[in-house]
């Protein structure tokens, strides 16, 4: 069977020719009416199959004149259009004579059975050929054809007023889209021109449109007259548009006052349909306190992982200092008056006493050591302090003390913060060996959000107590202030400074829930910046405690648990002089065998934290079951606060804080085995 197709969609002349095809048929194409006009007078073909909407002559044209030829007319006419659909349409068609009218798009199997329908009935037909006269007259076709298409038309440019509507407010959608966001836009073409920008790009470089669109981007970003990678300058547009992959990079822009800011730019391909990138799109942010919170971030955890590491230094110093010191008691106790040999254990101790009080700092900076804060003026802190900070500041630097008028209650240790002041003053009288300036203001504020976002502390609700240290020294350039805060850094010379000055000042400060910034450069003096919170209730007074140093003595039988062999004889023999009976155990483990063999005796624990085996705590508890009530006393190198975080209901009375001296440890014993139960 012979049909010709008649479609000006060359994608679905193709489809239908290959589903006739496979049934069979020889198929014959034209595009337009008037092409299978010509090929459909030439080839005669069995069946025409055609679209209705075509140029040169529509569907409706070609049928009409079909029908009105003689040698054309019997040949089966099939509309098979996508276009005209509607009832008025198909109508139209079948008073022209077509057979059947078939809407796109239709399964093959079953347009294949409509066709072989309409040839079966058309060959079951007797009728003669005749012409297909007019609807009723030309002018009532032409009406009724004019209408259709006129009604077509007017469909067709409703779509396409409605398309151009949607695709006008998805312009518009996606235009409010780049413009709100904070990030500049810019589309770059392969000159490194500016096709298009953002609202944010604009305000980035500070120009108008007119100044940016259709100028280089190196220009416009960074005010140069050559591409960044002529200068050696790693470009991420330039990366794109070889590689045709998105790249990314940081640059440092400075503003017309000289001031830097940290930018990230990124750039992302566009490509046509070969894949080609004709365009990039380059965004450019502002990172700046971005990068600020993240260093800021990064040197908290540093902090706290060395201040992790100076807990631990600070247990194991103990450790030692507790034997250095305790012997060397117990060896001048034993001396004469005027033995030689005294004044060199005295320096010992001396030094001993020293180093106990720099572990003490590194529980400062660690935050080991429990601070013994209540609500108590700031104010009156500095005052009680402005004396000796004078005479540590030396007569040829002046000392400025500019305090609130009215009272700023904190909670705070009055000890530490005296020794906050002590180390800035410490430090700005090195930083002025010529002398100058050193100057405290205190100040009530209220923190915005600015700083809050910039420093990632603090509450609008809340009141600060703002401390202000200034001095006119010699400055601190970047890369001290980048450690200045660290434990042992120093810019001091060897033997001049332990380097935990700062570190402890930053240690109580966040003990404190306050916060501390530096603003210094060299030759500009340094500015440091305390923010604590304020608290409203009025400050409390503390009873004076007045320290019982009297040596005491007992004849009880003490369980003594410490690992470290030198500290465990030393309180040992330390206990036995004292008439005391002493059970050593070397670990948990061994503190709980030696308890079950002598429970009838033991009437005091006095054990180590810190314990191989089984910890203190732990064997502690077993220990209690077995006996109710059973005294304990524990001996720690860490803080007694970090002990009794891990040791509920554990009171300071039960707590002995290493290096102890033979005179602390025998009165402890003596309280503790004294107490009432409850």
């Amino acid at each position: 069977m012979k049909i010709l197709i008649v479609d000006d969609n060359a994608a679905d002349r193709t489809l239908l020719r290959y589903n006739l095809e496979h049934h069979g048929c020889e198929v014959i194409e034209a595009s337009d009416g008037a092409e299978g006009l010509h090929l459909a007078s030439i080839n005669q073909p069995d069946l025409i199959v055609s679209d209705a909407l075509m140029p040169v002559m529509d569907g409706f044209q070609f049928l009409r004149v079909a029908k009105n030829d003689v040698t054309l007319s019997l040949i089966p006419f099939v509309f098979y259009s996508a276009i005209y659909t509607g009832r008025e349409e198909v109508e139209f068609a079948l008073s022209l004579g077509a057979d059947a009218f078939i809407i796109k798009p239709t399964d093959p199997d079953e347009f294949w059975t409509e066709l072989n329908r309409i040839i079966n009935a058309k060959i079951l037909q007797e009728t003669q050929p005749t012409l297909a006269t007019p609807i009723d007259d030309e002018h009532d076709y032409l009406q009724r054809y004019s209408n259709i298409v006129a009604t077509k038309l007017e469909e067709k440019v409703k779509e396409l007023e409605t398309a151009n509507t949607k695709i006008l407010e998805s312009e518009q959608f996606i235009k409010n889209i780049v413009e709100s966001v904070d990030e500049g836009i810019v589309v770059i073409d392969p000159n490194y021109r500016i096709l298009s920008t953002n609202r944010a790009y604009l305000l980035f470089c500070k120009k108008p449109p007119d100044d940016i669109l259709g100028k280089h981007c190196f220009e416009c970003s960074h005010g140069s007259l050559q591409p960044c990678y002529e200068k050696g300058i790693y470009c991420p547009v330039k990366e794109t548009f070889e590689t045709g992959s998105a790249a990314t990079t940081s640059h440092t822009h400075f503003d017309n006052k000289g001031d830097s800011s940290l930018y990230e730019v990124r750039s992302f391909p566009m490509k046509n349909t070969l894949g080609e990138v004709t365009a990039v799109i380059k965004t450019t942010r502002d990172i700046t306190e971005k990068t600020k919170l993240e260093d800021q971030l990064r040197q908290s955890q540093k902090m706290e992982s060395i201040g992790t590491l100076a807990g631990g230094i600070a247990h194991d110093f103990n450790n030692i200092l507790t034997a250095i010191m305790g012997y060397g008691e117990i060896a001048l106790m034993g001396m004469a008056k005027d033995d030689p040999q005294r004044s060199n254990i005295e320096i010992m101790l001396q030094g001993a006493d020293r180093a106990a009080h720099l572990t003490k700092d590194l529980l400062l900076f660690s935050r080991k050591q429990k601070s013994l804060r209540k609500t108590t003026d700031l104010n009156n802190i500095i005052r009680q302090v402005e004396k000796f900070l004078t005479k540590v500041i030396g007569e040829d630097i002046t000392c400025n003390f500019i305090l609130h008028d009215q009272p700023i209650m904190i909670n705070g240790d009055s000890h530490h913060l005296e020794q906050v002041l002590m180390n800035f003053a410490t430090n700005a009288r090195d930083a002025m060996p010529q002398g100058g300036s050193f100057t405290v203001t205190t100040e009530q504020i209220q923190l915005n959000k600015g700083f809050i976002a910039t420093h990632a502390y603090g509450k609008t609700t809340a009141s600060y107590a703002l401390i202000t240290v200034t001095d006119t020294g010699n400055g601190i350039n970047e890369k001290t202030r980048q450690r200045i805060f660290e434990p042992f850094f120093t810019t001091k010379e060897v033997g001049k400074g332990t380097g935990l000055g700062m570190a402890v000042v930053y240690g109580i400060i966040h003990q404190h829930e306050g916060y501390i910034t530096l603003d210094s450069e060299p030759g500009r003096g340094a500015t440091f910046k305390i923010y604590l919170p304020v608290v409203e209730s009025a400050a409390k007074k503390e009873p004076l405690i007045t320290p019982n140093t009297t040596m005491a003595t007992g004849t009880e039988t003490i369980l003594l648990a410490e690992d470290d062999e030198s500290v465990r004889k030393l309180q040992s023999h330390v206990l036995t002089q004292s008439g005391y009976t002493v059970i050593e155990a070397i670990d948990g483990e061994d503190a709980e065998r030696k308890f079950v063999e002598n429970k009838d005796r033991i009437q005091l624990l006095l054990f180590d934290f810190l314990l191989p085996k089984m910890n203190g705590n732990e064997a502690y508890e077993k220990i209690r079951a077995l006996k109710p009530g059973i005294k304990v006393l524990f001996v720690s190198g860490y803080e007694p606060d970090h002990i009794q975080q891990n040791i509920r209901g554990m009171s300071q009375s039960q707590i002995i804080h290493k290096p102890v001296s033979p005179s602390e440890l025998l009165q402890k014993v003596r309280s503790r085995l004294d107490e009432t139960p409850p």
